[in-house]
């Protein structure tokens, strides 16, 4: 046997610089330094291009161009024309608005998904947009079929 080695006690390896008790010791720093939570109060969707404000301007300005053209009279064959113009005036701002509004939502629910948010709102707004623009695609389809 060899002198100072305790027969009743495993020998441990120990290399030079390691502490003996790394494992309490990672236990007990593992306590001390807590996980931060980042909360952020009134948070607010603001892209750098707003596709709502598009489609505001593009309704009003199909709603306008829809009026004008079917209030104007030339008193030839022309006003047929004209009149066919402002309906699909009025369909397409209608349709535009929808689908601009719809890729309005699809930012925002990605916003909102990589701050932690619920986005179930801005994804139900989007299929709903989705399923007007092609409601009015089919109702325009068949009134610009029936004339």
């Amino acid at each position: 046997m060899q002198p100072g080695i305790d027969p009743g006690k495993p020998s441990q390896t120990q290399f030079s610089g390691q502490p003996q008790y790394i494992n309490e010791q990672i236990q007990q720093t593992q306590g001390f330094f807590p996980q931060q939570q980042i909360i952020i109060i009134n948070a607010k969707f603001q892209p750098s291009f707003n596709f709502r404000y598009l489609s505001y301007a593009i309704f009003a300005l199909g709603i306008s161009a829809s009026f004008i053209l079917s209030n104007m009279r030339t008193d030839s064959d022309a006003d047929q024309y004209i009149g066919f113009l402002g309906e699909a005036s009025c369909c397409l701002s209608i349709i535009l608005t929808f689908v601009f509004d719809a890729v309005f939502y699809k930012g925002k629910a990605d916003w909102e998904s990589t701050t932690g948010q619920s986005n179930t709102g801005s994804i139900t707004g989007m299929i709903f947009d989705i399923l007007f623009a092609v409601l009015v695609i089919l109702f325009g389809f068949m009134w610009f079929i029936g004339d």
